[in-house]
């Protein structure tokens, strides 16, 4: 069976291309993706590499054959190098009331405690990868490919279990927490 991909990869893409097509501005770049609203995540690992927890936004399907997803976490993290060395991670999708989650796993708490799962309730999943009890989704996976994109690994994993909450999601956009505005009578075609 031949694969059919419309698009090229980078090798398949000329030199001259290459060069004349240059990259945005960072700042111009980072201003427009922050106008992009995005669900709010606790990435977690559990294994040879200790447990470890980080707060992400940048996180999505791939595809449903076989279930996965990705995460992106920037390489100069803790929690990157421990995903990779584990092989597994669960993310978990915050509630609308989890913002102090989200700033504990982020860093941004000064007085906090040294272990962030005393926190909240945690379980533990199908990889031993920590599952907050309360999140709105939750996904188990095992790593399966990594990619290496400027300063942030592509982590993406398969999923080996999932879990569905309650509740709306924590939604972060324009650089600041926000919630789903409901309207009951919006038909999505």
């Amino acid at each position: 069976m031949t694969k059919n991909n419309q698009f090229e990869t980078e090798s398949q893409i000329s030199d001259t291309a290459k060069t004349e097509i240059n990259a945005v501005d960072r700042d111009i770049f980072v201003d427009a993706m922050s106008r992009v609203a995005n669900s709010v995540n606790v990435v977690t690992t559990n294994g040879e590499a200790g447990k470890f927890g980080i707060t992400v936004s940048a996180a999505t399907s791939v595809t449903a054959d076989p279930p996965s997803l990705l995460v992106c976490i920037n390489e100069a993290s803790h929690s990157s190098a421990a995903i990779l060395k584990n092989g597994v991670f669960a993310l978990n999708v915050l509630s609308s009331n989890q913002k102090e989650i989200s700033e504990l796993f982020a860093g941004r708490i000064a007085d906090s405690p040294s272990d962030r799962f005393s926190i909240d309730e945690w379980t533990e999943s199908k990889t031993t990868s920590p599952i907050l009890s309360n999140a709105v989704a939750v996904f188990d996976c095992r790593v399966v490919e990594t990619y290496k994109q400027g300063t942030h690994f592509i982590i993406i994993g398969q999923v080996v279990a999932s879990k569905k909450g309650v509740g709306d999601p924590l939604i972060y956009s324009q650089r600041s927490y926000t919630h789903l505005k409901k309207n009951n009578n919006t038909n999505v075609d």
